[in-house]
Order: structure tokens, then C-alpha cells, then sequence
């Protein structure tokens, strides 16, 4: 006949579990189980907000949101002047890569763009709409021809030909006086529903402006004043904004890696488009987005 435990056995029990659960049981089921994400901007903001421009589901077979790679052959001329990497950060990982692109892409690019822009909206999770208080500027998709088709390649080398990574259709993204676009996360934190995007390229086709910088106000400035030439520093009694601001340079570009190895995101990668003075600046969007292989379910 089996016993039943004493009282005191089972309070003792109960206080060795509570450890295991704080520390084992609970973050195994938050990563499991992902609640929604509401973040805080450094003014005090809460946004439950992405950039966001196709449903978070991967379809390889809708060609609005995915670039199938579908061994379409392309001309890449001039892929062998390269382009240097400067390292800003490992943790998360952000890079800055100089002439990204050559003049004659950035600029073939921006002529494709001009008769396709439409305003850029903002997603909150449940709907689509334009904001200007929070995103102001233009958006165009475009087509793949030779030269949108180098750059996939391009950014699906810098990455080393990940599994399971697909490049998302390319978004110009332009920016006239004012333009601007608020804090916000370029990942979702959907991983566990199904995919994310894993990292971001920001690449500056033209530049024909002042102001316009991507700043990221929860990164440190690095050392040394060679970086710059790329990032605002303070000069003539100027002190920059928080964080580190990027320079809007031609062909130029940032890359960094939106998501860690267990699948959340990085707080860090929180950023902004600060707002155009004057002129013109156009970027480009080059996403990666990373889906998993599912889980073979066992028959019988």
C-alpha cells in the first residue's frame, strides 16, 4: 500500500520547485511561447510597432514578399571592385560597408524607382496605415532585373549562404524636407510562429541632403575618430543625438543582425530615420528573412 507524504515533505518539495520554475520552467516557456512586444522609446513612447511591408508568413510561391531564387541567370558588371567592411559592433553584430554599391547602381535604381512611389505605412500588429507623425516619406517596389538580382546575391554572400535565409522584395524608400521615420524594430518577434526577419542591410542610394541620419540610440559611439567620416561627432561645440547617427552617404551601407541565436531580438537595433533638413535622400531595404525548416510530424 503506498504512503501518503507527510505535510512536511510536501512544503519542501514545493520550495525546491519554486527555484525550478523561475529559473528553468519559465524562460524555456517564454521562448516557447512568446508574449506580444511592447517597447519603450527613449522619450518615454510605447510602440508595438515594425517596419513592416508583407504578411510575417513565408510563401515561397507569392512573389510580393519572398525573391524566389528561381536560377534566372544575371549580369553583375563591376562585382569585382569590391567593398570594405568596417566592424562597429559584435553584440549585436553591425557593420558598416563602404561602396556597397558603385555609383551606377545606386543611381540605375533611383532613375527605376521614380514613377512608383507611394506613401510608406506603419503596421501595428493588427493593421496597415499611413502615419506621418511617425513615418514620413515614399515607398516603391522594385523590379527584378540584373541589378536588384546582384544585390540579393550580394547580400546572400555577405552572409555566407545561410539555410533557410530568403532576400524579401526590395523597397526604395525616399525622403524629401521633413521626412522622417520614428523608432521602431525591423523584427517582430514571431520566430516561433513561423519566421522573422534576421538581419537588415540600410543601403543610401543617394544622399542629396542634410540631416537624414539613422541613428540607433542604444549603441555606443566606437573609438577612434576615423569613424567619423561616417557617424556624427561632436564638432565646433556640436554634441550629436544619443547613441551613434549614421551619415547618409552614397552607396554606402549598415548591416546588423536583428535577431540572437535563440531567436529574440536585439533591444539595440531600436532606430530612427532622423528627419531630412534639406534635399533629398532615398535608401534602400534589403531584408533577410529567416524561417526554420518545420518539424516532420511522426505517423502512427
Amino acid at each position: 500500500m503506498t504512503s501518503v507524504p507527510k505535510l512536511s515533505t510536501v512544503i519542501s518539495w514545493f520550495f525546491y520547485l519554486i527555484p525550478v520554475y523561475l529559473f528553468v520552467l519559465n524562460p524555456l516557456l517564454s521562448q516557447i511561447f512568446p508574449g506580444p512586444i511592447s517597447v519603450s522609446s527613449d522619450d518615454g513612447d510605447t510602440f508595438d510597432e515594425f517596419d513592416k511591408t508583407a504578411a510575417p508568413a513565408l510563401n515561397l510561391a507569392d512573389d510580393s514578399f519572398i525573391s524566389p531564387e528561381d536560377g534566372v541567370p544575371s549580369n553583375c558588371p563591376g562585382e569585382g571592385d569590391g567593398y570594405h567592411v568596417h566592424l562597429l559592433s559584435r553584440e549585436p553584430l553591425v557593420m558598416y560597408i563602404e561602396n556597397f554599391l558603385n555609383h551606377e547602381e545606386a543611381g540605375h535604381l533611383v532613375d527605376v524607382s521614380v514613377n512608383k512611389y507611394t506613401p510608406s505605412i506603419v503596421y501595428d500588429g493588427i493593421n496597415e496605415r499611413v502615419d506621418p507623425s511617425k513615418r514620413l516619406s515614399d515607398r516603391a517596389l522594385l523590379d527584378r532585373d540584373d541589378t536588384v538580382r546582384c544585390l540579393e546575391e550580394r547580400a546572400r554572400a555577405f552572409q555566407g549562404w545561410r539555410p533557410h535565409l530568403y532576400i524579401e522584395r526590395m523597397w526604395a524608400q525616399r525622403y524629401n524636407a521633413s521626412g522622417h521615420y520614428r523608432h521602431h524594430f525591423d523584427w517582430t518577434g514571431s520566430l516561433a510562429h513561423g519566421g522573422d526577419r534576421l538581419s537588415t542591410f540600410m543601403v543610401y542610394l543617394d544622399a542629396d541632403c542634410t540631416g537624414g541620419g539613422t541613428n540607433f540610440p542604444r549603441l555606443r559611439m566606437p573609438p577612434g575618430k576615423q569613424w567619423c567620416r561616417f557617424l556624427e561627432c561632436e564638432e565646433d561645440g556640436q554634441h550629436p543625438p544619443p547613441g551613434i547617427t549614421f551619415k547618409p552617404i552614397k552607396g554606402n551601407a549598415i548591416f546588423w543582425e536583428n535577431l540572437r541565436p535563440d531567436g529574440t531580438g536585439y533591444p539595440e537595433t531600436w532606430h530612427a530615420a532622423f528627419p531630412v533638413s534639406s534635399g533629398t535622400k532615398v535608401g534602400l531595404n534589403i531584408w533577410s528573412w529567416y524561417q526554420p525548416p518545420k518539424r516532420k510530424q511522426r505517423q502512427g
